[in-house]
């Protein structure tokens, strides 16, 4: 079993981490170096993208958290279903109520096309919990399709509830496109560095949009570079906030 970590409550409420990667699990990226990079953040909850499902096994283990991991498509079918991109949230605390669903247009599971949502509520020793909600949203050319699943995602929210507080996080592919941080439920209280390509980041893809409520937030992108490229074609995205 997992220990818990230790109480981050404070007179101005709970103090979260939440970290969002885009790992490109398909390049094959090493686990001992994913799992240093989180390690050097210390979250409470870590959402990944693209990420295979031995992959999220071997890293939940480095890191001694729970775990759920999704298939998102088979691009090899599912006879090599080693091979499936999925997604997981990891965290080092309570992670129950764990779910997903499609929200692109009934795509088939071997397709790249399709889209998921995960979600997993996670809960503390101090009493405090989230409702997680990890997205990897259509890419940069399909903007109809990308907002299609937004709108998708605010109905799921909506459908689960705001207590505990819903936090959606994950790759949601807009650079640009601010209609799609507009169509999401949640608030980018402070807005992230540019997080890809790794090597020198010239877009924004990745997010974590939290309670209007929330309070204190700062957000942590590492500048990027070489040794970040080795890892992912993404940076890390890191956001700690408050909750009262």
């Amino acid at each position: 079993m997992t220990p818990e970590s230790p109480d981050r409550s404070t007179d101005a409420g709970a103090v979260w981490g939440v970290l969002t990667w885009n790992v490109h699990g398909s390049e094959r990226p090493e686990a001992t170096a994913l799992a240093a990079a989180i390690r050097n953040q210390s979250p409470d909850v870590v959402v990944l993208q693209e990420i295979r499902k031995q992959q999220a096994a071997t890293l939940a283990g480095a890191l001694q958290m729970r775990y759920s991991w999704v298939v998102k498509h088979y691009p090899y079918t599912k006879l090599m279903w080693w091979r499936a991109e999925g997604m997981a949230i990891m965290t080092p605390h309570l992670l129950d109520a764990v779910g997903h669903t499609e929200v692109s247009d009934d795509q088939p599971t071997r397709s790249w096309r399709r889209r998921i949502a995960q979600w997993g509520l996670v809960g503390r020793a101090d009493r405090s919990m989230l409702m997680i909600y990890n997205l990897h949203l259509s890419p940069h050319h399909d903007a109809e399709s990308r907002r299609s699943e937004a709108a998708r995602v605010r109905e799921l929210v909506a459908s689960i509830g705001d207590d505990p507080p819903p936090v959606v996080a994950g790759d949601f592919n807009d650079a640009d496109d601010v209609s799609i941080i507009d169509a999401l439920p949640g608030v980018e209280h402070v807005v992230p560095a540019m997080s890809n390509p790794s090597e020198d980041p010239t877009q924004l893809l990745d997010h974590v949009l939290l309670p209007s409520e929330a309070t204190d937030v700062t957000v942590s992108v590492p500048a990027g570079g070489a040794q970040w490229a080795a890892i992912s074609d993404h940076l890390p995205v890191t956001v700690r906030f408050s909750l009262t």
